[in-house]
């Protein structure tokens, strides 16, 4: 009798459950220097270079909820269509009819990935209402825009503009004009080229390695620059800032922070207009100076006979300049 309710049970529990799934997969011809568009309503993006001009299109989508036929209707509202004009390449799955509310009931789980290959050479514009952005490997202009998910870049080669309303950015390798903001996550960007504009409103900022002018802002979280390889101008209202400075200095540096410490690697011989000052804390230099200290919490004046100009300013914390390293001077 216990085994055949524990069966009744399993039985009831299992038919409760729906899991409704679908796959789309399509193959188009394509051209170097076209267009590739994605607007969907939710899931990951994978968007990178194939082998040829081919452009191939694979979807997978699944709805997991205790209402198969809810799970059904919603993606007949959304289908999955991908079309193609002159050489620009359209994939979207929108409900079409927003005003019939599907007022989902209990338990669901939604879920979906496309995955893109085009032509090496080829511009994108993608966005999706819930979901990680990946592309890798693509030369031409980027626009990227998720609801609340990640936003990972790897060699790209042309203008970028992405945002997220909540999730991590990473730029790995891209060239370009590049100009990133989420909502609240963390940024990094490594190994590049060009010019970087980057802004969280809660997260912390990594540049390394890049070459070009630096501009990032945080609403809640550190700075942190390494070898930058033009001007570098950084603002935190919630967290400290470090910089270490190739040699010779490529440009000048402006960093401020309300509430941290600042410090700043040099090379032993750079030559630097110095500006430093702090509302509650110290202002040092282990580097030789010339100029005026007002007080511990200020100096105005040249290192090693002046040159690009070092501006810091920090509002509650310390501010310190050390000589770099032989081996951080040198990359």
């Amino acid at each position: 009798m216990i085994i055949r309710t524990l069966l009744l049970f399993l039985i009831a529990a299992a038919t409760a459950s729906a899991l409704s799934e679908e796959n789309v997969s399509k193959s188009l011809d394509g051209a170097p220097g076209g267009k590739l568009i994605v607007d969907v309503d939710f899931g990951t993006i994978d968007v990178s270079a194939g082998v040829d001009d081919k452009i191939s299109v694979a979807v997978h989508r699944k709805i997991d909820s205790d209402n198969e036929a809810q799970e059904k209707e919603y993606l007949a509202s959304a289908p999955v269509i991908v079309s193609k004009e002159g050489n620009t390449v359209t994939v979207r799955a929108r409900r079409q009819n927003k005003e019939h509310n599907l007022n989902w009931s209990g338990r669901c789980s939604m879920d979906a990935r496309y995955t893109v290959h085009v032509p090496k050479s080829f511009n994108s514009e993608l966005r999706t209402g819930g979901g990680t952005i990946m592309v890798a490997e693509i030369a031409g202009t980027l626009s990227a825009d998720t609801s609340g998910g990640k936003l990972k870049f790897t060699h790209l080669k042309g203008s970028t503009g992405a945002t997220t309303s909540g999730g991590s950015i990473e730029l790995n390798g891209c060239e370009g004009p590049l100009k990133v903001d989420t909502s609240g996550g963390r940024i990094e960007a490594m190994d590049g080229s060009g010019s970087l504009e980057a802004h969280t409103s809660g997260g912390s900022i990594v540049v390394r390695n890049f070459s070009g002018d630096t501009k990032v802002e945080t609403s809640g979280g550190r700075l942190i620059f390494e070898n930058i390889n033009g001007k570098i101008t950084g603002r935190s209202s919630g967290g400290s800032i470090s910089a270490k400075l190739k040699s010779p200095v490529p440009g000048d540096v402006d960093l401020e922070t309300s509430a941290g410490s600042i410090d700043v690697m040099v090379p032993a011989d750079a030559g630097l207009d110095v500006e430093a000052d702090t509302s509650s804390g110290r202002v040092t230099s282990e580097l030789p100076f010339t100029g005026v200290r007002t007080d511990r919490e200020s100096m105005k004046g040249k290192i090693n006979g002046g040159g690009k100009s070092l501006v810091l300013r920090s509002g509650a914390g310390s501010i310190s300049i050390k000589p770099a390293s032989a081996e951080v001077a040198a990359r």
